[in-house]
């Protein structure tokens, strides 16, 4: 199974100065190394540029955080999960350990894919949507150059014994690398909805808390679903009567009734 996450806007930058810094060849996925190289040395160009707050979108508030964008190769790194915080990553434990057959991709600005199990990673400022010198926008940046990376993902995945993706990207991460069912893999986007008096609205602000808890779901459960039919009654045994958990299509709907 292979579970792919959006990065958080925050990050928790690592408390130990003297932890190694950041090291591309080290990474996981190393058929993104020159692409990672590339954006990097342009963020660092961002981040020196007169006007690179905005371009980066680092508020005024934390001209800290240009500063080590600027410097980002210098910064520690620890584990992606300690690293990536909020309301999504709020749900996980940081010293998880997947089962070998549960992958866990975070879709990355900076990195294109990080793998959450192995790659250590620094706390950077850098979206989809941020503007990065000579390159443009960074995820359409990243689209073509992800699209081989996509394919060898779906062709390991339906060749194991757990074909199945469970995507909790938001809709910028998921434009960066399209992740489709088909050639016996089934791709489930997580969706929650809230239902009161029998109608049902999609969720959108907390929505990254429903994905984390549906993650950790997943993480959690003693065995590795073969199926989506089978993910979704991990799921839905995991949270009990608390939510509801249905199966649409390729959706994996989550609900949460009120009132």
């Amino acid at each position: 199974m292979l579970i792919l996450l959006p990065p958080s806007e925050t990050k928790t930058r690592p408390a130990d100065e003297g932890a190694a810094p950041l090291e591309l060849a080290s990474l996981g996925l190393p058929q993104l190394t020159e692409a990672r190289g590339t954006v990097l040395r342009a963020a660092q160009r961002t981040a020196a540029a007169q006007n690179g707050a905005a371009m980066l979108g680092v508020p005024a508030s934390s001209p800290e955080l240009l500063e080590r964008m600027a410097r980002i190769e210098a910064e520690p790194t620890a584990g992606a999960l300690a690293v990536y915080s909020g309301v999504l990553y709020d749900q996980l434990r940081r010293d998880h350990s997947p089962a070998a057959d549960r992958r866990v991709l975070v879709q990355s600005a900076l990195f294109g894919l990080v793998d959450a199990d192995v790659d250590r990673i620094p706390a950077y400022r850098l979206s989809a949507g941020s503007t990065l010198s000579r390159l443009g926008k960074a995820g359409s940046w990243w689209s073509p150059r992800l699209k081989p990376l996509a394919g060898e993902l779906r062709q390991e995945q339906a060749e194991s014994g757990s074909p199945v993706v469970i995507d909790c990207r938001s809709g910028s991460y998921r434009s960066m690398m399209t992740m489709r069912s088909g050639d016996g893999v089934r791709v489930l986007e997580v969706s929650p909805v809230q239902e009161r008096a029998g109608v049902r609205k999609v969720i959108s602000h907390d929505a990254k808390r429903y994905r984390g808890l549906v993650t950790r779901a997943l993480l959690e459960a003693e065995r590795t679903p073969t199926s989506a039919d089978e993910a979704v009654d991990v799921v839905r045994t995991a949270f009990g009567t608390q939510l509801q958990v249905e199966l649409e299509g390729d959706r994996l709907v989550v609900v949460d009734r009120v009132g």
